[in-house]
């Protein structure tokens, strides 16, 4: 996932007071992620976010690889909460900051929201127009 759509991803669940989904997604963050998001980390996040940023920096010094995919999935997951929770324009937010081989990609996982896979219509990337033959 790219920069902006991880750091706007970052904030709306920060301004849902979504800490421990934020913790999750940090997880799944490489070292190389965690420290991008660092060196914003005091003009973007809160002070709560900042902390559980800086908590997990100091958790990857061991340099695990993580699992390619994972930061998505986590992504999915919480897409799929904030549709249930009727937070769509948070979903908007972060879909207009991925890139289109990401969009692809997460309209290719199965676990998907329905109307979040629907909402991915808006950014042209995922689906070339076809032509409507509903009576008008």
């Amino acid at each position: 996932m790219n920069q902006s759509a991880l750091v706007e991803t970052l904030i709306q669940l920060s301004d849902f007071r979504q800490y421990d989904k934020a913790e999750s997604l940090l997880t799944a963050c490489t070292r190389e992620q965690l420290e991008q998001l660092h060196t914003i980390s005091d003009r973007a996040f809160s002070r709560r976010l900042t902390y559980s940023l800086e908590k997990q920096l100091k958790r990857s010094i061991n340099g695990t690889s993580k699992v390619k995919g994972l930061l998505l999935i986590k992504l999915m997951k919480i897409l799929n909460a904030w549709c249930m929770e009727g937070h769509r324009p948070a979903i908007r937010c972060v879909l207009c900051a991925m890139k289109s081989d990401e969009l692809l990609t997460l309209a290719s996982v199965p676990e998907l929201d329905r109307e979040v896979y629907s909402m991915l219509r808006e950014f042209e990337a995922v689906y070339e127009p076809t032509p409507c033959d509903c009576p008008h």
